[in-house]
């Protein structure tokens, strides 16, 4: 009994359908390679982990795609985060440390008579750098005790020899304030400056066989004690859970005055003579009554790239204050969903043609499912591409998680590079090739 040859035509859509799914398959491997690259910091490729705690800017087109987003996502919302920064020209409270203990002293008076929800000091003391100055150390120490509200101070690391028990940092010895009001939280900020950091994992000595602790970040640490409640909250619950830092809006506008403006509205006569503070111009009102008030440093060891400029250290602890209290944050997605994003979106335009032509050759015809087959495929790769990137942003913000960006850049890229063969192409070989009609020739 004679075989019946295969048909040209069935010989080409098989040709035709292998170089597609091969054309996928490269697709998807070259693309994952790319994706990993970009969520690197997830997966600390190639790395230890102990790298030093420098914010990093992303690369310009993704920093402004990233800011805009959140800026959006966020919106609007009161306002409870004051900063009082300590200006660059006040070069001897820079210099001196022990005159800065009691510079900030009086700062901690002054603001304790507007009666704030707390204060918050992005500074770090150590119980050695004052000895030859005992006096300066017990008046700020005198000053944080009297203070009836929780007063947050800085706590610093020094980086570990080689990494142990899944940290690689230090917990540098630090002043016993001996006050319950008094709560340390760690400075350290992200390699990522728009990453909110919440909770590091820090050893507490070099000493060989000790287990590294979960410290709180500063940011953390006055969020807690602003609201006593907060760890009640579903979203702050998955976020410490799953030991997330999210992304905070970095572009929230908070109110902000200099340490001199705070002590002639707030200061005692006594506090502006000895600080030589002229006060003859007009000052503005504080409002800091329940307000969470941060004071900072204005130098140079504490200046931050940020996105596409630089930020003081302790205006981003500010932010990341206000955007966890507010709510002006997005968790990020993990590395499985930016894949399985990519995933959908290639089987959409390479997998779903040919299974339709396959399976149901007979919908070539009706509806929108004309556009898979050879007649316009233009039409089908652009709808593939607005819905995916429509659908995923929208089910993204609607869970409180971060749309994976980097991955919906690969998109476009994948569909503008296909637009373009297709119409380099286009006269030669279609998306499939149609099956004769019945009856016709």
């Amino acid at each position: 009994m004679a075989h019946s040859r295969p048909s040209r035509s069935s010989t080409q859509t098989h040709r035709t359908r292998r170089f597609r799914i091969s054309l996928g398959v490269v697709y998807l491997i070259a693309l994952s390679s790319l994706i990993l690259w970009e969520y690197r910091e997830h997966l600390d490729l190639g790395s230890t982990g102990c790298q030093p705690g420098i914010p990093e800017s992303k690369s310009a087109m993704h920093s402004r795609a990233y800011e805009r987003l959140l800026n959006w996502a966020s919106g609007e919302s009161a306002s409870h985060v004051t900063v009082i920064a300590i200006p660059a020209d006040l070069e001897e409270f820079h210099s001196n440390l022990c005159q800065a203990r009691a510079y900030t002293a009086d700062l901690l008076r002054a603001i304790a008579t507007q009666h704030p929800a707390e204060i918050v000091i992005d500074k770090f003391y150590s119980p050695t750098s004052c000895a030859n100055s005992p006096q300066a150390t017990a008046e700020l120490v005198a000053a944080a005790r009297s203070v009836q509200v929780p007063v947050i101070i800085g706590e610093s690391t020094n980086p570990a020899t080689a990494e142990r028990d899944g940290s690689c940092l230090v917990r540098k010895p630090q002043l016993d304030f001996g006050a319950a009001n008094v709560i340390h939280g760690i400075t350290r900020l992200n390699r990522a400056a728009e990453r909110a950091p919440l909770q590091w994992r820090i050893l507490p000595s070099e000493t060989e066989g000790v287990r590294a602790q979960v410290a709180e970040s500063l940011s953390l640490a006055a969020v807690r004690a602003y609201d006593a409640d907060f760890d009640s909250h579903r979203r702050l619950q998955a976020l410490l859970s799953a030991d997330h830092h999210p992304y905070a809006n970095i572009q929230i506008k908070l109110p902000r005055e200099t340490s001199n403006q705070l002590l002639c509205e707030a200061g005692t006569p006594a506090m502006q003579q000895r600080w030589g503070i002229d006060c003859s111009g007009p000052n503005p009102h504080l409002r800091l009554l329940g307000k969470v008030v941060l004071i900072g440093d204005e130098v140079e060891s504490d200046h931050w790239p940020v996105l596409d400029s630089r930020m003081w250290g302790f205006d981003l602890q500010a932010i990341y204050i206000q955007a966890v209290l507010s709510g002006s944050y997005l968790r990020g997605l993990p590395l499985w969903v930016g894949f399985l994003t990519f995933a959908a979106f290639i089987f959409a335009i390479e997998g779903l043609p040919t299974l339709l032509a396959a399976l149901v050759p007979h919908w070539r015809d009706h509806w929108f499912m004309s556009h898979a087959f050879p007649h316009r495929p233009y039409a089908w790769i652009i709808f593939w591409t607005f819905f995916i990137l429509t659908v995923f942003t929208g089910i993204a913000l609607a869970l409180g998680y971060l749309p994976p960006l980097a991955v919906f850049g690969d998109i476009c890229l994948v569909a503008v590079t296909r637009l373009l063969l297709f119409a380099a192409h286009s006269t030669g070989t279609p998306l499939v090739q149609p099956h004769l009609k019945k009856g016709k020739r």
